[in-house]
This record gives C-alpha cells, structure tokens and sequence, in this order.
C-alpha cells in the first residue's frame, strides 16, 4: 500500500487493506546489511592490523568512524527520504554504500580504509533511514501489521549485527579480511534491483523540500566531536583536548535542539520528544545499542587475545550468542501478545542483567572461564530483540505520516548514537585496564581478561539504566490504556 492509496481509503471511507510485504523484505534485507557491516570487522581487526600495519587508533576509527557517521547523518537521511521520496533516498544510500565497501575491500592503508568507512556509514544513514520510513508510511494504516513489519524489521537488525561476528571470523579465517567488505556487492546488486522494480516511488511529502543542511552539518559536528573526546580520553585523562571536544560537541547539540524547536520545518522534530514514549523509546534504544556493541566488541577481543581463539574459532563461540537472538525475534509476537511490550521489554533487560553477572564473574580472575561466557551470552542474546522491537514499536506509534522520515530517522539516531558512544566509552576503559595490567607485567592473555571484566562492568551499569526506562514505559503504557 503506498500514500496514495491510504490517503483514497481515507476519502472514501473504506477501512485499510493490508499492504504487500515486498517493501518489508527489501528494507529487512538492507537493515541486515547496515548493522551486519558495524560487527563484521570486529572481528577481522587483527588481519588488517597485519595487513596494513595500522595504529590502534586507526583500528579504532576502522570500527567508531562507521557508526558515528551512520548515527549523526540519520536525521538528515530521514529528511532527505521526505523530501526527495523515500524510494529515491533508499536507492541512493544504498548505491553509496555500495561503493563505499568496494573502496573498502580494496583499501591499500589504513587511511583509505578509514574514509571508505565514513562513506559506508553515511550511505548506511541514507538508507536505513529511508527504509525505517518506508515501513512506517507502507504498513502504518493497518496498526497490526505494522506491529509486525516492526518486529521482523528490527529483528533482522540485531540479527545482521550478531551473526556480522560469525561472518567475519569465517571470512578472515578462509580467505581474507577484504572480502567481509566485498560480500556485500552482489547482495546489494539483488537489493537494488528489487527496489527499483517493486518499491513504489513514495514522492516528497508536501511542503517538505528544504534539506535543512547546516542543520544536519551541526548534527554530526555535535556527535562527532562527542565521540572524538570520548575515544581520545584513554590517552591521558589530563589532556585538555579531550574534554573540549566532549564540551563543544555538547554545546553544538544544545544550540541545535533550541533552534529546531523554533523551527516551522525542523529537521530534529524536538515536537516529538515532548511525546513521553518517543523520547523515552528513544533513550532505550541508545542504551539497547550500546549493550549490543559493546557486549560484541568486548566479547570478541576477550575470546581472540584473552583465550588465542582464531577469528574463526571466535564466530562460532558467538554463535550461541546469535542462535539466542534468532530464537528470541522469532518468539516475540506470540509472547508479546501475552505480556505486552513493556513486559517483553523489561524480562530481556533482566535476561541481559543475569548474563552480564555471569560474564562479570566469569572474567574476574586470570583469563576468565571461556565456556561459562560463551554460555551466559546466549542468554544475553536472548534479551536483545526483546530490547530492540518494544522500543521500535513504542517509538514510532507517535509518528504522524508526513513526518516519517525525520521521525524515523530520530529513533535511529539515538539508535546508532547509542552504538558510536557506547564503543567510544567501553573500548577505552577495556583499553586502559590492559595497559595498567601491562604495566604490572599481566601476561597478555590475562591483562586482556582483565579489560573485558571493567567493559562488562560498564555494561551492566547501562542494563540498569535501561530497567529504568522499561519501567518509565510500562507507566506509559498503563496510563494510556485506562
């Protein structure tokens, strides 16, 4: 169903039909390409660390310039999608971040690297913007389906993003880091295609044909110099440089959001976040992101450097990890119809809390106790499409349609934000715990146990916060239905 039909039904009275599922497939597939490529290289880190001689600072770029460009570009993605049409934006994300990852794949150092992961992260923001959008205004006029669309949509995000580390692992280990980049070409080659012939265009909603582009270059400076001062701290808390970037990006943000609320034609809908569920779905998905990047990143380098697991070794030690998710995404319309889905939201985050003491105690002595976290973390993956789907489903129930663009690409942001800084914050503790190790002469296997226990602590600090907001939600919840 495109708007155009929905808007005739509504003229004529006639109740909504539902809409085909093409649209879902082709924006799952895509959604499962943009977060399988935020985990792929994680593992592959070592392989192009020996490849291309890159610093750790340039490692780290290779994994947070992704998603810091993916999440601050989102808004302007969603705006870009409701003033071009939404089929044009998703078609053009998708053929930039197809060539960003062939400029990946063939990458000489690690510079070029890093720049063609920038462009594959604001290829990703375009896209996956527009086909949160696509979804909303396709499914939306048939609430139950729309439930629905949302459930397999965000579900085949978290599941791009586990089964991205298995991928890796058996990528690195059979042929070569590059091709966990090259793989995506013929998949977006079917994507593309299928898009252009069974997407309808989905024109540029009325009024809406300002990009707004100093607002979206605001945007990313806010975020990115955010996350540059966070990822820069580890290397001297002392340092000036640092904390000016954390204060000015802050400061850009601020500005941004009293600008936009005087705005007649926001590109940050501010309007939106005065709506308690929007703003506090929002919030959950920023901590829901930054336990499942983070939970992967740690997870990853614990079982590679702490236990001299290979990277394919590593991805299948993941698998159970993944498997939890996939049982999970495919459980949650028959459970949440039993419980509702602020109780499906909270049980995952008490799921992820059990894990995360599991994997805490598990890592707290010598290189840790391999199978017990391998274990504990299929039951975190248990927990992370029922994070994901509530907050998706809770975020966009306020979104009115000629605004689906810019209020999907709002929940997304604070979906990827949550990613780049949740890295930005976990990567530097685990990193400064093994350099302190180092320095007390821990064997290598051992300081990097001792790194992935503080990042872990760290994460069930944010499991707490996200108990927190499942709670603001079921209030929510519960004040509507009376």
């Amino acid at each position: 169903m495109t708007e155009t039909t929905a808007t005739a039904q509504e003229q004529t009275g006639s109740p909504p039909q539902p809409a085909p599922w093409a649209a879902l497939a082709i924006a799952g597939i895509a959604q499962l390409l943009v977060m399988l490529d935020s985990t792929v290289v994680n593992v592959a880190l070592p392989s192009i660390d020996a490849d291309l001689g890159a610093s750790p600072a340039v490692l780290q770029w290779v994994v947070s310039g992704y998603v810091l460009t993916y999440g601050s570009l989102l808004l302007f993605g969603g705006r870009l999608a409701d003033a071009l049409g939404r089929r044009a934006a998703f078609v053009s994300g998708l053929a930039l971040f197809g060539l960003a990852s062939l400029v990946c794949g063939v990458a000489g150092d690690g510079g070029l690297l890093v720049a063609a992961r920038l462009g594959q992260g604001v290829g990703a923001a375009v896209l996956s913007a527009a086909a949160l959008s696509i979804i909303v205004a396709t499914y939306g006029p048939v609430p139950a389906q729309l439930n629905s669309a949302l459930t397999v949509w965000s579900g085949m995000g978290v599941i791009g993003a586990t089964i991205g580390v298995i991928l890796g692992g058996a990528i690195v280990q059979s042929a070569s880091w590059r091709w966990a980049f090259l793989v995506n070409l013929p998949i977006i080659a079917a994507v593309l295609a299928a898009a252009l012939v069974r997407l309808p265009a989905m024109r540029a909603a009325a009024g809406r044909t300002s990009l707004r582009p100093v607002a979206a270059l605001a945007a990313t400076a806010g975020i990115g110099l955010v996350c540059y001062g966070l990822i820069e701290l580890p290397d001297g808390l002392a340092r000036a440089l640092p904390w000016a970037a954390v204060a000015a990006g802050l400061a850009v943000i601020a500005l941004l959001v009293r600008a936009e609320a005087r705005s007649s034609d926001p590109l940050l809908p501010v309007h939106l976040l005065r709506t308690p569920a929007y703003a506090w779905a929002g919030f959950g998905l920023l901590l829901a992101a930054t336990l499942m990047l983070g939970a992967l990143y740690l997870s990853s380098n614990y079982l590679q450097t702490g236990q001299g697991m290979s990277p394919l070794a590593t991805g299948f030690a993941l698998l159970p990890l993944c498997l939890g998710s996939l049982v999970s995404a495919f459980a949650i319309p028959a459970v949440a119809a039993k419980t509702g889905m602020s109780r499906l939201y909270l049980g995952g985050i008490i799921a992820q809390l059990a894990a995360l003491a599991v994997v805490v105690a598990a890592t707290a002595s010598g290189t840790g106790n391999a199978p017990l976290v391998i274990a504990a973390l299929a039951v975190f993956g248990l927990g992370l499409p029922t994070m994901f789907v509530p907050l998706y489903t809770f975020g966009s129930a306020p979104i009115p349609p000629e605004e689906a663009g810019v209020g999907s690409g709002l929940l997304n942001t604070f979906n990827e934000a949550g990613a780049g800084v949740g890295l930005a914050i976990v990567a530097p503790i685990s990193a400064a715990v093994i350099a302190s190790q180092h320095d007390q002469g821990a064997s290598t296997a051992a300081a990097a146990a001792a790194g992935a226990h503080a990042g872990y602590w760290a994460l069930i600090g944010v499991a707490l916060l996200a108990a927190l907001t499942a709670v603001a939600l079921g209030r929510i919840q519960a004040r509507s239905t009376v």
